[in-house]
């Protein structure tokens, strides 16, 4: 009974945290926010005790890379991870090492990504902080695949896999509810990214073909039958999610067969997010628990011709983004910009925990409680290569991120068909689908010279060469990569900014200072 459970809690100085960490969910795929035509109740509940950062951005739109600026704090240059086969360092002051060092019980369960690919064991050196620590093998959520804590052996459970990994997150919070330890848990759930094995024989990947021209079959979106079925008796061909969907490019392939196994797995994960909460709830957790729901990166499911992520569009870049505090944070749809790299600061800031030096996030915590505070007005982004096949997708670009503009400096790649000379602007306020790209000569050039200005500084400031070696020079070949680091940039520089003992620059804070 909860009375009960009230007596036996003992109180905590420091409130819980739980982190939500989904791979591939787009911003727009949020029930409440009036977009994408998905079904996502416990999350809209959430919202509604919650903050929602709608202009909130991934600070590298691929799931490695993105989950080290999550986790860290830090840009990309700073913290070393350029590609998802590059493992975080060990002595990065990451935040379950932080949380840890603070006397927090700490648990991650599902999926990893800072070692590298997720094929194998995670030595306990490389769990950052992390003590309980169940790791998810690639993309199979029927049968998914584990490594717990030390066993080398595999672990498969049939079934959909984020059902069972918030089971093992209920499991270790009920062991931590009575004791005086504060507990901080990541619940990382691989879907609603692209999948395959079990259930997903007939599914597929628009635009993804094999060597024979045919459409790859076996590995594309999924999520259990009951919600899939809740999608699957519209035509999204007469009736599109978005306004900027295209055939994909390169195929005359549409995203319109897909969206209910993508939608399904959202609507699934939203359940088992309500389970979750209905379990805090019950036991009088909610309180003295932030709570956290975001995602790596995006997905673009046919807007502008694309699928999946790395591109500068909202569908890729942005990010689903609440934070919550019963009692203590007010509700509000904030539409300030923030970046992926602000979350560690700011669970740090909440928690009343200081910040490690070298953090380039900026600390929204006062925002968050009612103080006075002055968000930074610009966030950057960038991007250098593809999801496994690195060394075969390059794509270089940078962005600059306003509350109302992306600006995109492109170098020698495909999406710099998007652009012209190399650059282009979006007016999202007066164009929210991005559809209309604006150049030089086309009324904007004061607020493209002054971003630009802006993300040339940023870009010196990191010690990133992108200008002069890719967007000047959009003729270049592949640049000679340190096959280790799979950095691009570790030929080009004296002394790289992610080297060990390198001081990390770029911070955002500085924005605060103006």
């Amino acid at each position: 009974m909860p009375g009960n459970v009230i007596a036996q809690q003992k109180k905590k100085e420091k409130p819980n945290v739980i982190f939500v960490l989904t791979d591939q969910w787009r911003k727009q795929a949020l029930g409440f926010k009036g977009e994408d035509p998905v079904q996502t109740p416990h999350l809209d509940e959430f919202a509604s005790w919650a903050v929602s950062f709608d202009n909130a951005t991934s600070c590298r739109p691929v799931s490695g890379p993105g989950r080290a600026c999550l986790f860290t704090g830090k840009y990309s240059i700073n913290n070393g991870v350029f590609a998802n086969k590059v493992p975080l360092a060990t002595d990065e002051e990451s935040m379950g090492r932080v949380f840890k060092a603070a006397g927090y019980a700490t648990a991650y369960i599902g999926k990893w990504h800072l070692n590298g690919m997720n094929d194998h064991v995670t030595d306990s050196v490389r769990r950052q902080g992390f003590d309980y620590f169940v790791q998810s093998m690639g993309h199979q959520p029927f049968f998914q695949g584990y490594y717990v804590q030390d066993d080398k052996e595999r672990t498969y459970i049939k079934g959909w896999a984020p059902t069972y990994e918030t089971q093992l997150g209920i499991e270790f919070i009920e062991k931590q509810k009575t004791s005086e330890q504060p507990f901080c848990l990541v619940l990382s759930y691989n879907p609603p990214h692209t999948g395959g094995g079990p259930g997903f024989e007939d599914r597929y990947q628009p635009g993804k073909y094999g060597p024979d021209k045919k459409l790859k079959m076996g590995y594309g979106y999924a999520g259990p039958a009951e919600y899939e079925a809740l999608y699957k008796d519209i035509d999204y061909e007469k009736n599109p999610i978005r306004g900027n969907l295209k055939p994909i490019r390169r195929s005359s392939d549409t995203s319109a067969r897909v969206i209910p196994g993508y939608f399904g797995a959202i609507t699934a994960i939203d359940n088992d997010f309500g389970n979750l909460m209905t379990y805090l709830e019950q036991n009088d957790l909610l309180e003295n628990t932030i709570i956290v729901f975001t995602s790596d990166h995006g997905e673009s499911m046919g807007s502008q011709g694309l699928m999946t992520k790395g591109t500068w569009f909202e569908e890729s870049m942005g990010v689903p983004c609440l934070v919550g505090w019963k009692g203590v944070i007010k509700p509000k749809r904030e539409i300030v910009v923030f970046n992926s790299i602000d979350l560690m600061p700011t669970l740090l800031g909440l928690s009343g925990l200081s910040i490690p030096q070298g953090v380039d996030g900026v600390d929204y915590s006062p925002l968050l409680l009612g103080k006075k505070f002055k968000a930074p007005e610009y966030a950057f982004t960038s991007f250098d290569f593809g999801g496994v096949e690195e060394l075969k997708a390059p794509r270089y670009w940078r962005a600059v991120y306003t509350s109302r503009y992306t600006y995109v400096l492109c170098g020698m790649n495909q999406n710099r068909a998007f652009t012209k000379d190399g650059l282009v602007l979006y007016d999202r306020e007066k164009d929210p689908l991005q559809l209309n790209p604006i150049y030089k000569g086309m009324g904007y050039d004061k607020t493209i010279d002054r971003l630009h200005a802006e993300l040339v500084k940023h870009l010196d400031e990191t010690g990133d060469p992108f200008i002069k070696e890719y967007w000047n020079n959009p003729d270049a070949g592949y640049p000679k990569l340190n096959k280790v680091t799979m950095d691009p940039y570790s030929a080009l520089r004296k002394s790289g900014a992610n080297a060990k003992g390198g001081k990390s620059k770029g911070n955002r804070n500085k924005q605060l200072k103006k």
